[in-house]
């Protein structure tokens, strides 16, 4: 069962493990990870094996997956490209310190909005909706800190 962005904080430090097969592409985000408090049960189960190189909530949340998997699959750094890692997090906030206010407001009218695609922000969420080839849809969070 995938977890909510709120649930996510919550177990930061624990283990990120997919609760569904996820397409190689996609941008992690709380609702493709399990809740980590089943784990112990599924470990003792033989159901599920954690091994050590695997990455924690925090470090693979925004990070994009590599190649497609099967669910109650541990993320791992070979599976995901763009991972927080401490390093990584502190280079972040050293930039947003040096950000102006207007910097963390969206521009909206800067991002593509031609012929079949189309832009939003609903809920925390940029969606980027592409009609043409196939009905392509893409969400990813949108956080304004």
């Amino acid at each position: 069962m995938s977890m909510s962005a709120e649930h996510a904080e919550e177990v930061k430090d624990e283990v990120a493990v997919v609760c569904c097969r996820t397409e190689e592409g996609t941008i992690i985000a709380a609702e493709n990870l399990e809740d980590p408090d089943i784990f112990p049960d599924m470990v003792d189960s033989g159901l599920l094996t954690i091994p050590d190189n695997c990455l924690k909530v925090k470090e693979v949340i925004g990070a994009k997956l590599t190649k497609t998997i099967d669910s109650l699959t541990p993320l791992t750094p070979d599976i995901l490209e763009g991972i927080k890692t401490a390093e990584s997090k502190k280079e972040d906030k050293e930039e947003v310190k040096e950000d102006s206010t207007e910097d963390k407001v969206p521009q909206i009218d800067n991002m593509v909005n031609e012929g079949n695609a189309s832009v939003s922000i609903v809920g925390g969420t940029l969606k980027i909706q592409i009609e043409e080839g196939r009905g392509i849809d893409i969400e990813l969070p949108f956080y304004i800190g």
